[in-house]
């Protein structure tokens, strides 16, 4: 063997060798009945020395909630789940085992893929920050005439959040109709700008030869943030016990840090389905837009509201396409059916690629309350009617840690469904 290959493979084994901080804790899969189960389940997750991480919130018919759990408080949990009737089983069975094979599958992945680096930009892997973001300058350089780069955000550790305008200018100078797509507001969802990379690729390279690509850069502007949570994504790629950091990095009350952005929205900021307390995993912050990051990105879609007309906020994982409202149960009175019918095309393309199932559906169609939310705010507050939030592969099997080879077919997929929004949004 290639002496290169094997100090690689020899430092990959060494670090799979190492325990991790997940060593033998469980992500459980539970099946709450109603909604008392579900308050049962919350005043778990606000008891900070039981540590519970909500790794799905109840969302769309199935209604489950998965649930990673510390091994110091299993027994913990499952007596008590066991003592309300609460149905449950147990999904991972070893997060810190998980996690490693994950990580050694990534890291040899992306070896792989550094020996063929020739061939360009790999989107059958993971990647960083900084190559995501190269990757953007690379297209907005190489394609000038329908994309540029743009920086509408700041974090707290003062880097670039970046977004990339797709379209070709009017003639006249007039501002176009527009979407927004944004991701990884929780960063470890990596499968999700892995996907928008992918998406912005597409559409630059197909233009002028696909002709609903064509039509949809003639007439549309698409502002793409793949990485939205860029502190917490970098975070992420840190260490393997890093890995599935979800909120952003601003230091928070004594020794918590970060807040979830999207609980932060000023859309019913605080009313349920966050947490008060500075170390939760559900901290809506101090305050609406209290974080750097919601309150820059807010502010560009407010700047632009009259001319965005969809807003898709890419998340992972479940398999489905959310309209609103997150907070309440109600139909949005006079936009619901076009709502759901965009919805309902989206999931149809979707399937037609690879034959996945995804379910449209309303984010509260559920047991479960989620306020403060992005997708809320923009259709509330910046009246953008066809406001969306997209949850992607898998529905639980891998969950977070998704494996590279899942990558392309997930992007596949997606990327006909974000033509039909265009499509339709031209449409209507």
């Amino acid at each position: 063997m290639d002496v290169k290959l094997s100090f690689i493979f020899a430092s990959i084994l060494l670090t799979a060798a190492s325990s991790s901080v997940y060593e033998r804790d469980e992500v459980l899969r539970i099946f709450p009945r109603n909604a008392e189960d579900v308050r049962f389940l919350t005043s778990m997750e606000e008891q900070p020395e039981i540590s519970l991480d909500f790794w799905k919130l109840p969302s769309g018919p199935d209604n489950i909630l998965d649930v990673h759990v510390p091994k110091a408080s299993l027994s913990h949990v499952k007596d008590g789940l066991t003592r309300q009737g609460i149905p449950f089983s147990v999904l991972v069975d070893d997060v810190g085992l998980a996690l490693q094979q994950h990580m050694r599958t990534n890291r040899m992945s992306r070896e792989r893929s550094r020996m063929r680096r020739d061939e360009g930009f790999d989107f059958s892997v993971y990647h960083t920050y900084r190559e995501i973001t190269d990757h953007m300058r690379y297209l907005a350089d190489t394609y000038p005439e329908i994309a540029s780069m743009m920086s509408v955000a700041a974090t707290y550790e003062a880097r670039s959040i970046m977004t990339i305008k797709l379209g070709k200018p009017f003639s006249n100078g007039t501002a176009k109709p527009a979407i927004w797509i944004d991701g990884a507001i929780h960063c470890r969802e990596w499968i999700v700008p892995a996907t928008l990379i992918y998406a912005v690729d597409r559409f630059v390279r197909q233009y002028g030869s696909d002709p609903t690509v064509t039509r949809i850069l003639d007439d549309l502007d698409l502002y793409v943030t793949p990485v939205f949570n860029a502190d917490g994504y970098v975070y992420t790629w840190r260490s393997d016990d890093t890995r599935l950091w979800r909120k952003n990095r601003a230091p928070q009350a004594g020794p918590c840090v970060g807040v979830d952005m999207n609980r932060n929205w000023d859309s019913r900021w605080a009313e349920g389905g966050s947490s008060h307390d500075p170390c939760s995993l559900l901290y809506h912050g101090t305050a609406p837009f209290s974080e750097q990051e919601t309150r820059d990105i807010s502010g560009f879609i407010w700047a632009h509201r009259r001319d965005i007309r969809a807003y898709i906020a890419v998340h992972s994982y479940s398999q489905v396409w959310m309209a609103p409202w997150g907070h309440s149960q109600n139909r949005p009175p006079g936009d619901a059916a076009a709502q759901d019918a965009l919805g309902r095309l989206a999931v149809e393309t979707i399937k037609s690629v690879h034959g996945t199932d995804y379910v449209a559906g309303r984010a509260m169609e559920t047991l479960y309350q989620v306020s403060g939310d992005s997708q809320d705010w923009t259709y509330d507050k910046a009246g953008i009617k066809y406001s969306y939030i997209v949850e992607l592969r898998d529905t639980g099997r891998h969950a977070f840690l998704l494996p590279p080879d899942q990558i392309l077919p997930t992007a596949e997929e997606i990327f006909p469904s974000l033509l039909a929004v265009g499509e339709w949004v031209l449409e209507h």
